[in-house]
């Protein structure tokens, strides 16, 4: 395991702490930012648009026009992009972390993730933020998670149809050179939309990914007890089909930011 970050992880959650922003985790950033931003599809041509250095130079325009908060939840679902194949390899992401149309805050999910071994799809929602004061790491920690969940269970239940045609219109971009894959993506999605047409919109029938990014001093490190309790807490619930988690958790999200500006500088 690299020195950079520890990673504990099971079938149902995964924890990572990230001690330090070494070559490590900036050769994942270089080798997966543009697949991450653009979809598996785009960045595998050869347009100038979908390059590394473009793709940074987009990402850091983006994230100059977000507020504090809204900066650290951009390096958050990053780092969530970055990170989660790890933890669940089996999956495959097939929404781009770009909005398809402007650079204002992404109107669906903040990521869509597929099972090829079971066909079926994961809705991930990310919550980021700082330790709150007068509270541990872990029970920040799991104010973020708490969030996440009450979010996916609102939008989950509710009738918007755009929720998921966004997420269609998503997976048809990103897998859009993987025929097979994005047909029974899409045909999953399509279905989903046409329960929330008819009015049968539920959660209870929906695999979920809740994830958290914490930026705080790992000398408070978030323990993997707490995380295991909040998973057995949300399957105990029973809003949702089924739930994993993945909590981060890394000192500050500056120096992401300062090496990806860094990056994108010209020789």
């Amino acid at each position: 395991m690299p020195a950079s970050y520890t990673t504990l992880k099971n079938e149902d959650y995964g924890l990572i702490h990230i001690d330090d922003l070494d070559d490590t985790i900036k050769d994942k950033i270089r080798t997966s930012l543009s697949k991450i931003c653009h979809g598996i599809s785009k960045s595998t041509t050869d347009r100038a648009l979908y390059s590394y250095k473009e793709t940074l130079k987009e990402f850091i325009k983006r994230y100059n026009l977000k507020t504090e908060d809204t900066k650290k939840g951009m390096i958050g679902e990053l780092l969530s992009h970055i990170f989660i194949l790890d933890v669940f390899p089996n999956f495959k992401t097939v929404s781009p972390y770009f909005n398809l149309e402007e650079r204002s805050i992404k109107k669906g999910f903040d990521l869509v993730l597929y099972s090829q071994e079971s066909n079926d799809i994961w809705i991930t929602e990310v919550k980021s933020g700082e330790q709150h004061k007068n509270k541990t790491s872990n029970k920040t920690n799991k104010v973020l998670l708490d969030k996440a969940k009450n979010d996916l269970k609102e939008r989950l239940n509710e009738d918007n149809s755009t929720l998921w045609e966004n997420a269609i219109n998503g997976a048809t971009i990103s897998l859009e050179k993987y025929s097979d894959m994005k047909d029974a993506v899409n045909h999953i999605l399509g279905d989903i939309s046409d329960s929330v047409v008819k009015k049968e919109q539920t959660s209870d029938d929906k695999n979920v990914v809740l994830i958290s990014s914490l930026f705080t001093s790992l000398s408070d490190r978030i323990v993997e007890s707490s995380v295991q309790e909040c998973h057995t807490k949300y399957i105990d619930d029973k809003i949702f089909n089924n739930v994993l988690i993945l909590s981060i958790q890394k000192a500050t999200y500056q120096k992401v930011i300062d090496f990806l500006v860094e990056e994108s500088a010209d020789p």
